[in-house]
C-alpha cells in the first residue's frame, strides 16, 4: 500500500485567539481528503491546559495529527525586540522562523487563525512552487485602497498588485534556508521596524520577486466585490465576524463555528461587545489608511534606516517653508520678489489658474493672423529656421548653466508610444519645455512636437516671440474663428502621429515645485481624438550658481510617467475625467517620491 503523502500546516495562536482558530481547524477537517495525513503545528508562547485540549479534539489519529511547539526559547535567542502595534501580537512573526525551526522539513503551509477553508486544504499545499520562496495572494485590503497602494510603493518599493497577504502563505523551506530568511530578517529588523503591516511588510520586501502568485479564491477577504464560491476565506483587518454584525460571508464562519462547538459562545461575546467598542472598530480602517499616509511619508526615513545611512531631517512646517523662502528674498531682484509674494498669497487662496508674471499687454488674434498648419511656404520656411536657431540657442544656455538638466526618468515609458500623443507638463519656467525637446530628439519615435502657448504669447516681441511664434507654437485665440481653427489643427495634427504640449495647470508659478490642480483642455483633445495622454512632471535642486536675477538656477529632472488611454467603453466626459485623475495622482506620487513630503498646500494650513 502507497504512504500517504503528508500535508503539514503550521498556526501561530495565543489564549486569546484559541476559539477562533478551533474554527479554522474545523473547516480544514470537515475538507481533508482520507487520502493525505494532515500534520497540524501550532506554535505558541505559553498556551493553556484548556486552550491544548480545546484544539486536541480535532485530532483522530488516522489522518489529523496536532502538535504544540512553544518558541518562547526561539524568541529569547534573537538578538532584536520584534515589536507590534494596535491588534498585532507577536505570534505573528512566528511564521518567519519556521524553515529554520523545522529543517527536516521542506515546505510548510502557514495559516492565520482568522479564516475558514471550503475546499480541501491540500490542493493548496502541493501547488508546485517551483524556485519561489514563497506562494501567496495578493493583498485584497491593498487592491481596494490608494493609501495602501502608496504606502507599498513608497516604503516596500514594490508594485502593489504583487504585494501578497502573509495570513496564507506556502513556504519553500529549502529554498528560504538557502536564502538565509532567519539571518536575514533579523539583519532587517536591527535596522528598521515597518509599523503598518510588520511581518508582513518585511517579507514582502525580502521576497518581492521571488513570490508565486496563487488564485485570488485561496485568500477572499470580506471586502470589495463578493467572489463566488472561494475556496478560502480570510477575516482580515477589522472585518471579524465574532466583532461585528453583517460581514461578508459571515454565515460561512458561524457554519464552522457550529462544526466546532463554539457558535453559540461567539455569539454571546458579540452581544456583550459596548457600542462604542463597535463604533470604535468600524473606524478602524480609516485609522489604519491614515497610518499608511504617515508612514509613506516617511518612505525616505525608511529606506535610510534599511540601508544604513544616518537619519536625515528633511520636514519642515509651512512656516518654515515660508521663512526659508524669505531668507533669499535678499538676493532677488524686485521683480522676483513680487512674484514670489504673489505666489504664496494665491496658493493661500487656492487660485492655482492664475498668472503672477507681469506680461506686456498684448492685441487679440485675429482670423489671418495664424497659420496653424505651416500650409503657407513661408510658415515652412520660418519655422525650419526658428527650430534650427532655438536648439543651437538652448544649448549654449546648457552649456553656459543658465539652464542645468540632471537627467530623464521612465524613458521607458516614452518608448512605448506609437503615433500621436498629448503630453502634459508642470509650467515653473518659459524654459521648461527644453528637456522635453531633447528627450524627445534622442528617444521618442516621432521627433516633431507642437506646443500649445498663450495668445500673449504669440505676439511678444524679441528673440523669444520670434520662437514662440514659429517652432511649431499653436497659440490660443479668443476670437471664436480663430479658435475654431485651433482645434481643428490640434485633432489634424494628431491624426498625423505627432505630439502636442499642453500645460493643464494653465498658469506658469516661476520655480515652483509643486504639481498644480489640472484643467480638462488636455485630456479632452486626448478623449476625443482617442490618442494617450504621456504625463511628464520635472522636479528640481538647488544649484550652487545664481541667476541674474538673484534667484538660484535650478537643475532639472524630467520624469516621463506612464501613459493614460481613453477607454472606448466611457463616453468622453468620463475618460477627462479619468485621465485627468490619474494625471494628477502619477504627479502627486513623483513629488513626494523625490522630495521625501506629503503634498499639501497653503490652503489646508488655514
Amino acid at each position: 500500500m502507497a504512504q500517504q503523502k503528508v500535508v503539514r500546516l503550521f498556526f501561530t495562536v495565543d489564549d486569546n485567539y484559541i476559539t477562533y482558530l478551533s474554527v479554522t481547524i474545523a473547516s480544514i477537517v470537515r475538507h481533508a481528503s482520507k487520502k493525505y495525513k494532515y500534520h497540524l503545528t501550532i506554535l505558541h508562547d505559553g498556551l493553556s491546559s484548556k486552550s491544548k485540549k480545546a484544539i486536541r479534539k480535532f485530532q483522530n489519529n488516522k489522518n489529523i495529527f496536532i502538535w504544540f511547539y512553544d518558541v518562547t526559547l526561539k524568541v529569547h535567542s534573537l538578538s532584536v525586540k520584534l515589536d507590534v502595534r494596535d491588534y498585532y501580537t507577536i505570534t505573528t512573526y512566528y511564521r518567519l522562523f519556521l524553515p529554520d525551526l523545522f529543517p527536516l522539513f521542506n515546505k510548510g503551509l502557514y495559516l492565520d487563525s482568522d479564516i475558514v477553508v471550503r475546499d480541501d486544504i491540500a490542493k493548496l499545499y502541493f501547488t508546485d512552487l517551483g524556485d519561489n520562496l514563497v506562494g501567496a495572494v495578493p493583498d485584497a485590503s491593498v487592491q481596494l485602497y490608494d493609501e495602501f497602494i502608496n504606502y507599498v510603493h513608497k516604503v516596500i518599493e514594490m508594485d502593489h498588485t504583487k504585494y501578497f497577504n502573509a495570513g496564507v502563505l506556502l513556504m519553500n523551506f529549502k529554498k528560504l534556508r538557502e536564502f538565509g530568511l532567519e539571518k536575514r530578517v533579523v539583519n532587517l529588523l536591527k535596522r528598521v521596524t515597518f509599523k503598518v503591516a510588520q511581518d508582513q511588510d518585511l517579507l514582502n520586501y525580502l521576497c518581492k520577486d521571488k513570490t508565486l502568485l496563487l488564485d485570488k479564491k485561496w485568500n477572499v477577504m470580506p471586502l470589495g466585490e463578493r467572489v463566488s464560491e472561494p475556496f478560502l476565506i480570510h477575516y482580515n483587518l477589522m472585518f471579524k465576524p465574532w466583532n461585528l454584525e453583517n460581514i461578508m460571508y459571515e454565515e460561512e464562519f458561524f457554519k464552522y463555528a457550529e462544526l466546532a462547538g463554539v457558535k453559540n459562545q461567539i455569539l454571546k461575546n458579540r452581544e456583550a461587545i459596548p457600542q462604542e467598542v463597535t463604533e470604535k472598530i468600524l473606524q478602524g480602517v480609516d485609522g489604519v489608511k491614515a497610518f499608511c499616509n504617515l508612514e509613506a511619508s516617511k518612505a525616505e526615513e525608511y529606506h535610510q534606516k534599511i540601508n544604513g545611512e544616518p537619519v536625515k531631517e528633511k520636514y519642515e512646517t509651512m512656516d518654515q517653508k515660508i521663512k526659508r523662502v524669505d531668507e533669499i528674498m535678499p538676493k532677488l531682484s524686485p521683480e522676483r520678489r513680487e512674484v514670489v509674494n504673489k505666489i504664496i498669497e494665491l496658493e493661500r487662496l487656492g487660485k492655482f489658474d492664475v498668472d503672477v508674471e507681469n506680461d506686456p499687454p498684448y492685441r487679440h488674434l485675429m482670423p489671418g493672423d495664424v497659420d496653424y498648419l505651416r500650409k503657407k511656404w513661408t510658415s515652412k520656411v520660418k519655422t525650419m529656421w526658428a527650430n534650427y536657431y532655438s536648439y543651437r540657442f538652448f544649448k549654449h544656455m546648457i552649456k553656459k548653466g543658465a539652464i542645468v538638466i540632471d537627467g530623464f526618468e521612465g524613458i521607458e515609458n516614452l518608448k512605448r508610444i506609437k503615433g500621436g500623443a498629448v503630453i502634459t507638463a508642470n509650467h515653473f519656467s518659459p524654459f521648461d519645455s527644453i528637456p522635453l525637446h531633447l528627450a524627445l530628439r534622442k528617444y521618442a519615435r516621432c521627433k516633431k512636437l507642437y506646443k500649445v502657448i498663450r495668445e500673449g504669447n504669440y505676439t511678444m516681441p524679441g528673440i523669444f516671440g520670434y520662437f514662440l511664434r514659429n517652432c511649431n507654437t499653436l497659440p490660443l485665440a479668443t476670437n471664436p474663428t480663430v479658435l475654431r481653427l485651433f482645434q481643428n489643427a490640434v485633432d489634424t495634427i494628431l491624426h498625423k502621429g505627432n505630439y502636442i504640449l499642453i500645460y493643464p495647470e494653465q498658469s506658469m508659478w516661476w520655480n515652483y515645485r509643486k504639481p498644480k490642480p489640472l484643467k480638462q483642455g488636455a485630456f479632452i483633445f486626448a478623449a476625443r481624438n482617442n490618442v494617450p495622454v504621456i504625463p511628464t512632471f520635472i522636479t528640481m535642486r538647488d544649484t550652487d550658481k545664481l541667476a541674474k536675477d538673484g534667484s538660484i538656477i535650478q537643475a532639472y529632472t524630467l520624469h516621463f510617467l506612464p501613459a493614460i488611454y481613453p477607454e472606448e467603453r466611457l463616453s468622453q466626459q468620463e475618460n477627462v475625467s479619468n485621465m485627468k485623475k490619474e494625471n494628477e495622482r502619477l504627479c502627486k506620487e513623483v513629488y513626494e517620491k523625490v522630495y521625501g513630503e506629503p503634498l499639501t498646500y497653503l490652503t489646508e494650513a488655514k
